[in-house]
């Protein structure tokens, strides 16, 4: 049996919102991402679930706008639009 890290997994998750914090485009943010998760579902993969989330993060910095939210899992951001 293989146990988690539960201090790796934070730290990654931390060092890939604080990194998707940086990216000014669509192009860039996936790139970053796939640095950190394998692209399982598609282009990229975060997990989110904390407090502070891929869908905050990106917007919050003002590199994003959101273009539509279905949940906190399912979300389109566009690059471009300020």
């Amino acid at each position: 049996m293989s146990t988690i890290d539960v201090d790796d997994y934070w730290t990654t998750y931390g060092k890939a919102l604080d990194a998707a914090a940086t990216c000014r485009s669509v192009e860039t943010l996936i790139d970053t991402l796939n640095r950190y998760y394998p692209p399982s579902p598609g282009a990229a993969f975060f997990l989110n679930g904390a407090n502070r989330d891929l869908l905050g993060t990106p917007t919050d910095a003002g590199h994003f706008d959101t273009v539509w939210v279905q949940a906190d899992y399912r979300f389109a951001l566009g690059d471009g639009f300020t």
